[in-house]
């Protein structure tokens, strides 16, 4: 069965090679072949890299280019055009199954769609457009807003299958919707993880980050591993790590992401003395597991705003398949599997919540940080692990009717 990827990416995001290509990869022993569209402004050279990676997947990559100017309508614009892009590569691979991820690369497919019966998935991706409201500004009033969040309901109806990444958006995507969209169309799927790729490794393995990092083998590492906005907490992951610090001044901030300029001005301007003990750095995606395993602490704040009900941060399984204890906000993604023995949940960030977390890293974590390592490891496998995704997706997929 030939399925086509239609997706849109920036060019410091790497969902596509790090989230959903181990996904198909698995996928293609139970008969599905990708072939991925990439809506993106990347250079050449991630362009090219993202190329090698899907054909190393035995996936194929057909990349169209984004128009940037005037953000908005260009990539409206670009959408619009996008349905030829759709229909080239369905005509060319002999395409079963559409899977659109979030909403402008849905416009491209249901534009395409008008008076055909191709099956068609939509992958909502968490609520982006609610996201863009509560971080970047846009007003729900606005015709941006309107025309993307009536795409997003089409798409919802229109498909066979919807893929979310928890209860509560099956809940809000089906009431926008409307009366007559069945739940049975919607399917929760995870953002899992290689288990074999993120491990614990050798604790020769973990010291050796540590001496990279020019701290000693026992100072305390705290880790945030992600994108960087105001959704993620910058500021009060640097309250906490100063709390840490207090009490153990030889403690150490690493923070992996593709644009580590955002943390570097936030750490200066939050305080210029925490810059020595800090190190922000840009990783390619396959050493990211070795970094994350020498840390002793994983940091996963979400602000709890209304869009938030809809993600699954892929850090959660990633701390924890490599050992890691984490703290992160209740009630965002899967944290109901994060127990008191392998992690913290906090459903706020006042100075006495995080005192409280800084106090049960140095008088809990740290003192029992084999056992920890263990249960975290164990947890990650079983809720966390690329394999539970394939599963998750493969129902899904299954349940899509294709004629033959």
């Amino acid at each position: 069965m030939n399925v086509l990827f239609v997706t849109w990416d920036g060019p410091q995001v790497s969902y596509l090679e790090s989230l959903f290509l181990p996904i198909f990869k698995q996928l293609h022993n139970f008969g599905f072949h990708f072939h991925v569209l990439q809506f993106s402004w990347s250079s050449t050279e991630v362009t090219n890299r993202r190329k090698q990676e899907c054909e190393s997947k035995g996936c194929s990559y057909t990349y169209v280019p984004v128009i940037r100017r005037h953000v908005a309508l260009g990539g409206l614009v670009t959408s619009l055009l996008g349905a030829r892009q759709v229909r080239k590569a369905i005509n060319e691979h002999d395409i079963d199954i559409i899977i659109a991820r979030s909403t402008l690369p849905a416009l491209s497919s249901l534009l395409y769609l008008r008076g055909r019966n191709t099956p068609f998935v939509f992958d909502a991706d968490g609520l982006p457009l609610d996201e863009r409201v509560d971080f970047a500004g846009q007003r729900p009033s606005s015709l941006v807003y309107r025309l993307l969040r009536d795409v997003e309901s089409q798409a919802v109806r229109r498909a066979d299958t919807v893929l979310t990444r928890s209860r509560k958006a099956i809940s809000i995507l089906q009431a926008r919707a409307g009366a007559g969209t069945a739940e049975g169309k919607f399917h929760v799927v995870s953002n899992g993880r290689d288990s074999a790729l993120f491990s614990p490794g050798e604790e020769d393995d973990r010291i050796a980050v540590k001496e990279r990092l020019g701290i000693p083998a026992d100072a305390p590492l705290v880790v945030y591993a992600g994108s960087l906005g105001p959704q993620y907490a910058p500021e009060t992951m640097l309250s906490l790590f100063g709390l840490i610090r207090h009490s153990r001044p030889d403690a150490h901030f690493l923070v992996l992401s593709g644009s580590p300029e955002v943390m570097t001005d936030q750490v200066s301007a939050y305080d210029s003395s925490l810059a020595s003990s800090v190190t922000v750095m840009r990783v390619d995606a396959n050493e990211v597991p070795v970094w994350l395993a020498a840390a002793d602490l994983g940091l996963a704040f979400r602000e709890p705003t209304f869009s938030m009900q809809g993600v699954a941060p892929i850090k959660l399984g990633e701390y924890l398949l490599c050992g890691v204890p984490v703290v992160a906000t209740r009630g965002v993604g899967d944290s109901h599997f994060i127990d008191g023995d392998a992690g913290f949940l906090v459903d706020g960030c006042d100075e006495k919540t995080l005192a409280s977390v800084a106090d049960w890293f140095i008088h809990k974590v740290l003192p029992s940080r084999e056992g920890y390592r263990s249960h975290c490891r164990s947890v990650g496998v079983e809720h966390f692990s690329l394999e539970a995704s394939v599963e998750a997706y493969r129902k899904a997929l299954l349940s899509v009717q294709v004629e033959s």
